[in-house]
């Protein structure tokens, strides 16, 4: 016996495209800064939001958030598995002549300014890469996305205290990757 697919009624449309217009940069941002790849970060948040379209009626309109980064979070741990298992032939190498046009270029009045902003930039994305995946989620869940605790929890399927043990632990490993470059206080909130 096949099992018929009902169509979600207006307001689950509703709260879909509501989720989907305030969690979708969000979740890009999460998933490239995860995989260190825009594109492939693109097609997790696309399956990530289609796979909230086919179980809009099991999630409640409060969980979506949650809901979205936990799906996304795995399926890009099944990517970064994949990786492991593949050699990549080629690296992508990004010139400066490559790079899109940034607001911190047009504000900037001197070339050496625009320089240091591009470095700042590239030593942080290289730091948030360099952070074991468990201690980076962490981090991007709860300084980058502005998760609480609890939400990240939910997400990583893990106690609090343990996301609150790896954020500090990715703070303090962060902070000694990019010290010199950015001028870090007491927290990292504001990236």
């Amino acid at each position: 016996m096949t099992r018929v697919q009902q169509e979600p009624d207006a307001l689950a449309l509703v709260a879909f495209n509501r989720a989907m217009g305030e969690h979708a940069d969000g979740l890009k941002t999460f998933a490239t800064r995860l995989l260190g790849d825009p594109l492939a970060a693109e097609d997790v948040a696309q399956d990530a939001f289609l796979a909230l379209y086919r179980h809009l009626e099991q999630v409640p309109t409060s969980a979506f958030r949650p809901w979205l980064y936990r799906v996304a979070r795995n399926l890009c741990l099944d990517q970064l598995r994949r990786r492991k298992f593949k050699l990549r032939l080629f690296r992508d190498v990004e010139r400066d002549d490559d790079r899109p046009h940034t607001p911190e270029d047009a504000q900037a009045d001197r070339p050496d300014e625009v320089a240091a902003a591009r470095e700042a930039r590239t030593k942080v994305e290289e730091a948030i890469q360099q952070l074991p995946t468990r201690f980076r989620e962490a981090f991007l869940l709860c300084e980058m996305q502005g998760l609480s605790y609890e939400d990240a929890a939910a997400i990583l399927n893990c106690p609090v205290k343990t996301v609150s043990t790896r954020l500090f632990r990715a703070r303090q490993r962060f902070r000694a990757l990019v010290g010199d470059v950015l001028d870090l206080g007491p927290r990292t909130a504001g990236l």
